[in-house]
């Protein structure tokens, strides 16, 4: 459609023709094309409501959500959220229908967009833009009927939950108290290199055990000297740590070489690793043996970077630049996971992630346009919020 709307522009300007990819302002106009073409005809007897003044049908799906028709001519959601920071979409969403195509396409996008993210993941990031008609059913039914995830479905049995220790529930910044595990092995091929066989490489996670966030760094041997770099890389980027948990690696004994050097390095570490820790001043747990329950934060992080790297690389060989980039774009999805539950309700403030935690705001969410040096006079209402506040404003609008 963006190509169609381009040639139309090409044969009516000939002389400023565009050539070239797509620009993000082409694709725009072609979204709100469609946008438009779905709500006539799916809100047909809203958008006639409110053309002809009179108010939205009784039995209407919309009723509740208090929408209203944008500058551009697409219904939103109203609410009460025009001055928070938040952005035009997220504080007013688009309404999409419940079972048409486009929105299916949408939860499509979105869901490949987030390396086949869950129903929840999937809710949250469409309603950064959208606000889909009964929107807690979609996502659910989308995900078990997608094959890639029904294929890497584990069957897991539901466990008693024991109290959580103290380190979880005690107040502190990001990554102060966090746990440590490896997820690996990863076959990386060789950069510029022909007839070489793949190099074996290893993941580290590093969970925070306040805020749930988790971080990721790419470790290239099962050594004392790899493991310090990639606790220096971590402590640059996240701060240090004053208390770092692990696994005692019981379980890998007796398995493949490799693992039982990480099991050795885990149980019993390096003298340069120890020198390390105590020169920065970090103390170094371990969990019982036998006893992965009481790492299930970090545990659970591996299983979810298993669950979208399966999912996306499935056993393909890569490159170290393409690992590092899906390992980044995991952790960032991962980190935009909501930790609230969702509200139905348009008027409830945006769900807490993660990513709040370490840069204020989700990570896959978009930034919000700086308006400071913006003059006032260009901050002035629309044409339809003026109408709405003239005919109430004797009195009518009851904020609460």
């Amino acid at each position: 459609m963006s190509f169609i709307f381009r040639f139309i522009f090409n044969s009516r300007n000939p002389h400023s023709l565009r050539s070239g990819p797509l620009t993000g302002a082409e694709l725009k106009v072609a979204s709100e094309y469609f946008i438009k073409e779905v709500q006539v005809r799916e809100f047909s007897k809203e958008i006639s409501a409110f053309k002809n003044g009179n108010s939205i049908p009784k039995g209407s799906n919309l009723r509740n959500l208090n929408p209203f028709i944008g500058f551009n001519g697409i219904l939103r959601v109203g609410g009460r959220l025009e001055y928070s920071n938040l952005t035009d979409n997220q504080k007013q969403p688009i309404i999409l229908p419940k079972s048409h195509r486009l929105t299916k396409l949408i939860f499509v996008y979105f869901h490949l967009k987030n390396l086949h993210v869950g129903p929840q993941g999937l809710l949250c990031a469409v309603r950064q833009k959208f606000w889909p008609i009964h929107g807690r059913n979609v996502p659910r039914k989308f995900v078990n009927d997608c094959i890639t995830c029904f294929r890497n479905k584990p069957v897991v049995a539901n466990q008693i939950m024991g109290n959580l220790p103290a380190e979880r529930i005690a107040p502190t910044s990001p990554f102060n108290v966090c746990g440590v595990d490896f997820i690996g092995r990863f076959l990386v091929k060789p950069v510029a290199q022909r007839r070489r066989t793949a190099r074996k490489m290893y993941v580290a996670i590093f969970a925070c055990f306040v805020t749930g966030a988790v971080h990721f760094e790419l470790v290239t041997d099962l050594t004392s000297e790899a493991f310090i770099a990639c606790l220096k890389r971590f402590f640059a980027r996240r701060g240090k740590s004053s208390i770092v948990y692990s696994d005692n690696a019981t379980n890998f004994v007796g398995a493949q070489s490799e693992l039982k050097r990480l099991s050795d390095m885990l149980k019993k570490p390096h003298e340069n690793v120890s020198a390390y820790l105590a020169s920065e001043e970090i103390k170094w747990k371990f969990s019982p043996p036998r006893s992965p329950n009481f790492g299930g934060l970090y545990e659970a992080g591996v299983k979810s970077f298993k669950y979208h790297f399966r999912r996306v690389m499935k056993d393909t060989k890569v490159s170290i630049e393409e690992i590092l980039t899906i390992i980044s774009q995991i952790e960032g999805i991962l980190n935009s996971r909501p930790l609230t539950p969702l509200s139905c309700d348009p008027t409830d403030l945006s769900v807490l992630t993660a990513g709040h935690f370490l840069i204020g705001r989700p990570i896959t969410s978009v930034v919000e346009p700086e308006i400071i040096d913006t003059p006032d006079n260009r901050l002035s209402r629309s044409k339809e919020q003026q109408r709405w506040f003239n005919l109430f404003r004797n009195g009518g609008i009851v904020i609460i």
